[in-house]
């Protein structure tokens, strides 16, 4: 009974002090120009990257990869020295089909044996107005490296539930797979391909 009555004060310490962090929590700012200079890393339960490509005229189908690590440096006084190097896990790839969950895996699409990760490293930034930007950089896929442009959102910069500075950005840009030599079914399947990052970064 005692280790009972433990438990239940520990859980119930632990939800007070969520909620007292969680008052403090939330957006704080919307502008680019009052996020907090420094260096964030991705927070992994709260990132995804989805690739969406038309299925023969009829529909989009979604490829959603939810394991991506890296990390961002921003200065708001310098915006254009921002840094952005970010790692997809391609292996991780889902479609909600496991038959073409294991079709996309294969050496036809995504080759996750030889090429188990995708990478865009940034090496410019152009302010847009306060809260959007235009992120150019290089993005790697199946070995082969291109140049890359994202237009990125400011979702708000603030505190995550444990008081610890957050921010959230959408970056979306459109590549031809067939450029990074992924050619399987095209045209049935197409080759223009629309990415989303939808993402939270932890200042550290």
């Amino acid at each position: 009974m005692s280790e009972m009555i433990k438990s239940a004060a520990f859980a119930l310490s632990l939800s007070l002090a969520l909620v007292a962090n969680g008052a403090r929590a939330g957006v704080e700012t919307t502008e680019a120009a009052k996020v907090p200079a420094g260096r964030y890393e991705v927070d992994p339960s709260h990132a995804q990257v989805a690739a969406r490509v038309n299925h023969l005229g009829f529909s989009t189908t979604t490829v959603r990869f939810p394991k991506i690590s890296g990390a961002l440096t921003y200065d708001p006084a310098h915006p254009e020295a921002a840094t952005v190097d970010v790692t997809i896990d391609t292996a991780a790839l889902t479609s909600d089909w496991e038959a073409r969950d294991k079709e996309l895996r294969g050496p036809g699409f995504f080759n996750t044996a030889a090429f188990p990760q995708a990478r865009f490293t940034a090496r410019s930034l152009t302010m847009v107005d306060g809260h959007t930007a235009r992120v150019m950089g290089e993005l790697t896929l199946l070995g082969v490296t291109r140049p890359a442009e994202f237009a990125v959102d400011l979702i708000g910069s603030g505190k995550g539930m444990m008081g610890d500075g957050r921010i959230g950005l959408v970056a979306r840009t459109k590549i031809n797979r067939s450029d990074f030599g992924m050619k399987a079914f095209i045209p049935a399947v197409g080759d223009a391909v629309e990415i989303i990052v939808d993402a939270e970064f932890t200042r550290k």
